[in-house]
């Protein structure tokens, strides 16, 4: 198994930033929950200047993420963005490692619907309710606040067009299932999300029983990272990519690379997620951020400059997730699936044959 690959940006005064700023994200969400629009951001403005910076812990692709800061970090100059990226889980790992060290350096998280729920278990993550949310497709956000989700990401069915023809290519998850496949198809190593919906799509004993039959189709798992099995998939590991983010692939596919999906029922949608830390060290700018990422500008930055979909109405998309975006999806979130995250992982380890990370 391929090991996780992360990269960390110079985080540049995490423990000292901000100690000459005594408060806190509660009494900074306090004070600004009355103030009109306005007034609010002066404030945050104001806070974020002395605070000099935001640390924010992602998943977000390595080529995706810089792009995203870049646009924020011009919109506000006088905040620096230092950012630690690595998988869903490598992220979770991190934070909750620092908090048991006593060490609080993350404002923000960015990542998965299931290691965003783990921030709320480990009373890691905060409420907010940014005055964004408003604008936002129903489904991304959360009722109880611990969450908003500032992008969505189709799930698709992907395949090498060199090794699998549009006419063979499989219409249905029971097409999985044939002989032929066997040995030729990959799978992540962290798809719950996907997995859950699947069990609530079937039904729970159906889903369980499809699910082992797909186990025993000698799958490819070489790590969490659906763009690096969509790579290896064209490096000819596989023929399809099972659970594939359809984003990269209707990119790669517009851009002439020997790729296709298909959009199989269900259809579900995982978004990236914003979590506000409990014990963030430079609340106005976290606050700042988190509110910038849902407005109007940011997401339309966001998708202009990384092709990502965007959660908020009115945002203009690139011609090439078109394709994506004309069939409802299941908006993947903690609360929209009835199997809990934790059983649905380890049911997935347990069914797939996979070890957890210690």
């Amino acid at each position: 198994m391929l090991k996780s690959i992360f990269t960390i940006l110079p985080v540049i005064g995490i423990l000292t930033a901000g100690s000459g700023i005594s408060a806190t994200v509660e009494e900074v969400k306090n004070k600004i929950q009355s103030l009109s629009g306005p007034q609010r951001r002066a404030v945050l403005e104001e806070g974020a200047k002395r605070e000099g910076q935001v640390v924010i812990y992602t998943s977000v692709s390595l080529s995706d993420y810089p792009k995203i800061f870049a646009a924020f970090e011009q919109a506000y100059p006088f905040v620096k963005t230092n950012a630690f990226r690595s998988t869903p889980s490598g992220v979770i790992r991190r934070v909750d490692t620092e908090a048991k060290a006593g060490r609080h350096a993350v404002d923000v998280v960015g990542s998965a619907p299931f290691e965003t729920w783990q921030l709320r278990q480990l009373n890691l993550s905060t409420p907010y309710f940014s005055p964004e949310r408003t604008a936002l497709f129903k489904g991304s956000v959360d009722a109880d606040g611990y969450w908003t989700a500032f992008d969505v990401t189709p799930i698709v069915l992907a395949y090498n067009t060199k090794a699998v023809s549009s006419q063979e290519a499989p219409k249905t998850y029971q097409d999985l299932l044939q002989p032929k496949w066997k040995g030729k198809m990959s799978l992540g190593t962290e798809d719950y999300d996907w997995f859950a919906v699947m069990l609530d799509y079937m039904g729970r004993q159906k889903g369980m029983e499809y699910m082992r039959a797909l186990a025993k189709q000698d799958l490819h798992m070489p790590g969490s990272s659906s763009v690096m099995r969509v790579q290896l998939m064209l490096g000819g590991e596989s023929a399809i990519a099972i659970a594939a983010r359809g984003r990269r692939v209707a990119e790669l596919k517009g851009k002439g690379a020997p790729i296709d999906f298909r959009i199989l029922d269900p259809y579900p949608a995982e978004p990236d997620l914003l979590a506000l830390m409990r014990r963030a060290t430079n609340p106005h700018a976290a606050i700042l951020f988190y509110d910038w990422l849902l407005s109007a500008e940011g997401q339309s930055k966001m998708s202009d400059l990384t092709g990502r979909i965007a959660v908020r109405t009115g945002i203009k998309h690139q011609p090439w997730l078109q394709e994506l975006l004309q069939k409802d999806f299941i908006f993947i979130t903690p609360a929209s699936v009835p199997i809990s995250p934790n059983e649905a992982s380890s049911l997935y380890h347990e069914v797939f044959g996979l070890h957890r990370a210690k």
